[in-house]
């Protein structure tokens, strides 16, 4: 067995090699490292929004690193990225009017996008029938569509202040969706990228009741392919 291990490892070794040359080919999206900033609208939902209303736009930084991609046809695959980022989130006391409660999310988790094209947007062959700019519409579509995506995961650690009371640490699940389109640029190592979503972050309170933000979102990054 001590004979044939360095064997074993050298071939497990050639076979990822080959896998992420693969992927790296298919895939003009996967593999890649994303930096976005943005602003997000938080409100303030359920038992939270009884007591607090937003403030209104604030910041956002979203890091996002393709994990690995789940081919189940010759023209799509599944993607699947880790995410993590910082969303300051400030909200008034609808009592007291001049406190405000302050709080940072932490996201981090993960994002599911089910219908990525393996070989890009030139690889799809699209007959306008005699109508015209039917397939610049259609071409459009399927570059949103490309970058729908599913994404869940936890906030650890959360502290909410507010002046007067004592600062309460919650770890608030978070799930949403979106869309992350980037430049026609499919083969460049380094592409602009624009995303848009929702997510609502949700957590049990001390009374048990739950409380929930939803938080809207825009951003503008750079995608660099490693």
């Amino acid at each position: 067995m001590k004979r044939h291990f360095p064997i074993f490892l050298t071939l497990l070794c050639l076979c990822c090699m080959e896998a992420n040359a693969q992927r790296k080919v298919e895939n003009p999206d996967g593999n890649r490292l994303d930096f976005s900033i943005g602003f997000a609208n938080p409100t303030a939902q359920q038992t939270f929004g009884q007591y607090y209303k937003s403030k209104g736009l604030q910041p956002r930084i979203t890091l996002e690193y393709g994990l690995v991609n789940l081919n189940y046809s010759k023209a799509l695959n599944a993607r699947v990225a880790a995410i993590a980022g910082l969303e300051p989130q400030s909200f008034n006391n609808k009592t007291t009017y001049a406190s405000i409660v302050k709080m940072t999310q932490k996201p981090i988790g993960g994002r599911f996008y089910p219908l990525v094209l393996r070989k890009g947007l030139e690889s799809v062959k699209i007959k306008d029938g005699g109508v015209p700019f039917l397939d610049l519409f259609q071409y459009a579509g399927l570059w949103l569509l490309k970058g729908f995506y599913l994404e869940g995961g936890v906030s650890p650690g959360v502290k909410m202040t507010e002046e007067g009371y004592p600062d309460v640490t919650r770890s608030p699940t978070f799930f949403g969706w979106g869309v992350s389109v980037y430049d026609l640029e499919e083969d460049a190592r380094l592409r602009f990228k624009f995303n848009f979503g929702t997510r609502k972050y949700t957590w049990t309170n001390a009374s048990s009741t739950t409380s929930q933000i939803k938080s809207f979102c825009m951003e503008v990054g750079l995608s660099y392919k490693l």
